[in-house]
């Protein structure tokens, strides 16, 4: 690679998809300072209003009014408690049980239960037998990571909710690859109605918790650059990925999450890392890897397909979400 195509290649996609990664990987970091002074609900219903916040400057400045379809507010609703407002509680509630560090790991789970969520609501992709062998190897890692054979050291609670966090970015994924696909919307307008979707179904439960008193500057900041980076920037970057380097380069930023968010939690927070997380992790990952070459494959075969006019009747060679999938 000469040294002008590599200026290039950093002044593409590459800086955002590194500035992507160390954005998603700081989220467990940033959820378990910012709990030193909010409860779990506060948390997400901070970040989600300062993303949305930004999201909103871009509107604006693009000059754009998201219009919806009619009908479509339904499935809106159920990817931001889906991608959202769920999601968002159990980790933050999760992070009260357990290290920054599993949840980190735990969150690598996601493309897993894409897969599952995909392949029930759209039968034409089911899993054939390279991807269900991924699904298998994967959902064996995450015994090996939350050290299943030891019921008296694993925090059951903590890893349900973390393993609950993660299917429902699942079925959020899954739902706005069937259900919002051709939606309309921009890249930033879909993510916008999402957040402000689930700052509105959040609302009520932040409103009956009682107001910090004496708030941490520390946790104050964590929050903000939760909300700015993790939960605003991230959505545009993520999109800048896709559209500059294709779903396969983007897909793989799920490799990169874990390095970051394990380096902070351990020499920031100073956790613990025991030996069964990082192998779980790497376990957990080859099943990602190996499931993700299966829907590579799958999409190669239907591009031919298309081209042969004989594409099954549901399937499509479109990503497999439409929406972005938040991390942590």
């Amino acid at each position: 690679m000469t040294r002008a195509s590599a200026r290039t290649l950093v002044g593409g996609w590459a800086a955002s998809y590194a500035l992507l990664a160390v954005l998603w990987g700081c989220s467990f970091l940033f959820i378990a300072t910012a709990l030193r002074s909010f409860t779990p609900t506060q948390v997400a219903f901070g970040r989600i209003v300062v993303g949305l916040a930004l999201l909103g400057a871009l509107l604006l400045a693009r000059r754009e009014l998201p219009r919806l379809r009619r009908g479509l507010l339904r499935d809106l609703a159920i990817v931001a408690a889906a991608m959202t407002a769920v999601p968002f509680v159990l980790f933050a509630l999760a992070e009260q049980r357990v290290s920054s560090v599993l949840a980190g790991l735990v969150n690598a789970t996601t493309p897993l239960f894409t897969a599952v969520f995909v392949g029930l609501l759209v039968p034409a992709e089911r899993p054939d037998r390279v991807q269900a062998s991924g699904l298998a190897i994967g959902f064996a890692g995450i015994a090996v990571l939350l050290g299943a054979w030891d019921t008296t050291s694993i925090d059951v609670p903590g890893g349900l909710m973390l393993l609950g966090a993660t299917l429902c970015y699942g079925v959020g994924n899954a739902w706005s690859r069937r259900r919002l696909t051709g939606s309309g919307l921009s890249p930033v307008a879909l993510p916008a109605v999402q957040l402000t979707l689930g700052s509105v179904m959040l609302a009520p439960f932040v409103l009956a918790t009682p107001v910090p008193v004496d708030v941490d500057a520390g946790a104050a900041a964590a929050l903000l650059a939760l909300g700015l980076g993790g939960t605003g920037a991230a959505y545009v970057l993520y999109w800048r990925v896709l559209e500059q380097a294709g779903a396969t380069v983007t897909a793989s930023v799920t490799y990169v999450i874990p390095l970051v968010s394990t380096t902070l939690g351990v020499v920031v927070l100073h956790e613990t890392l025991h030996w069964y997380e990082p192998v779980g992790g790497v376990v957990v990952l080859a099943g990602v890897a190996l499931t993700q070459w299966g829907v590579g494959r799958r999409r190669r075969a239907l591009a031919a397909a298309s081209a042969a006019g004989t594409v099954p009747p549901g399937a499509t060679t479109g990503p497999t979400s439409v929406s972005a999938p938040t991390r942590g």
